[in-house]
């Protein structure tokens, strides 16, 4: 293999993958799941911590030797997972770490170094003073579900992607360091029962969304009901102003009844006197006309007896009118009555 930096693709990706420990572990790869110029390295189902029920905050941690075939993440949740790929890398071969664009996709946020080392997978034996593989090396991803629904990761489940270079050996090589899992689980809290494990900042972010949700809900609800009360009031109002009005027409259409009445009494006592001015002058008139006197006290008197049943049909009329409007009135005030076209 040259030491030239170059990108190991194709035939020649098969070849150092297939060369014993020089970079898999016997055993831990498939060349399946060899793609173009790399490498997708898939989910392990050991290894991990993961969350206790999916949005809580209790992690559980799934030693070597347990096994879950799958874990459910909901928004906010973090984990801590690991590759079913062992490494042993060559001092002369190194890896890029990319993302899988298909579960960024989804709202899973992955985080993890750059670099695969030389030698990572590699110990130091100081009793024979060789390099030997070690016999579980993984790499190890920090997840979060940034997005807004429920995400399910399998076992087996591509997760990331490696390119591989060939590149020329140190001149002394050295051991890659490697906090381990221990480590990691402890960091993530788990097996802890307090609620205070994996990313913090996620799960408060959601904690904090799903606050100002309720905030906001209380807020509708609070206008909602004072709208409704609004409402009532202004119902009330204009159910008081509509009978003020109608205690208003009544005492309007009332008052235009008498004083029609009126005018009509005042109209008949003025005929009245008229036509008993006239009979007293009539009287005095001489002998010789008293035919004809007569004749016009019977005239006069017919014609004061229409006056009076004309002012009273009249009279009747105009209060059947009165009547008539303010129940129209009435009718057109109530909630729900259709305009009269």
């Amino acid at each position: 293999m040259n030491g030239d930096g170059r990108l190991l693709s194709g035939q020649g990706l098969l070849d150092a993958l297939n060369q014993p420990d020089r970079i898999f572990r016997a055993g831990s790869w498939s060349s399946d799941q060899v793609l173009g110029a790399g490498y997708s390295v898939r989910l392990g189902g050991d290894l991990l911590v993961i969350p206790s029920t999916p949005g809580n905050a209790r992690y559980t941690a799934v030693t070597d030797g347990a096994r879950v075939s799958e874990f459910t993440l909901a928004p906010g949740d973090s984990a801590l997972i690991s590759t079913i790929e062992r490494f042993t890398f060559g001092f002369d071969v190194t890896a890029t770490i990319g993302d899988k664009f298909g579960l960024s996709a989804r709202g899973l946020l992955i985080l993890h170094g750059s670099t695969v080392h030389p030698g990572y997978g590699r110990q130091y034996d100081q009793d024979t003073s060789r390099w030997s593989a070690k016999s579980n090396e993984r790499l190890y991803f920090v997840v979060a579900n940034v997005g807004p629904t429920e995400i399910h990761l399998r076992e087996g489940d591509q997760i990331a992607y490696l390119q591989f270079f060939a590149i020329e050996p140190a001149a002394e090589p050295k051991s890659v360091s490697n906090v381990g899992f221990d480590y990691l689980s402890k960091l993530f809290r788990a097996d802890h029962d307090s609620e205070d494990g994996g990313l913090a900042y996620f799960r408060n972010v959601k904690d904090l969304r799903s606050e100002t949700e309720t905030i906001a809900g209380d807020l509708r609800a609070g206008m909602e009901r004072l709208q409704r009360e609004f409402e009532a009031e202004l119902s009330g109002m204009r159910r008081e102003v509509a009978e003020a009005q109608t205690s208003v027409d009544r005492v309007t259409n009332g008052s235009n009844t008498v004083v029609v009445f009126g005018v009509f009494l005042v109209g008949v006592t003025l005929l009245g006197f008229v036509l008993t001015s006239i009979a007293d002058l009539v009287e005095k008139l001489p002998e010789h006309l008293s035919t004809g006197r007569y004749t016009l006290v019977v005239a006069l008197a017919v014609a004061y007896a229409l006056a009076a049943v004309t002012g009273v049909v009249f009279v009747a009329q105009a209060a059947r009118a009165t009547v008539r409007g303010a129940a129209t009135n009435r009718k057109a005030k109530e909630p729900g009555t259709p305009p009269e076209t």
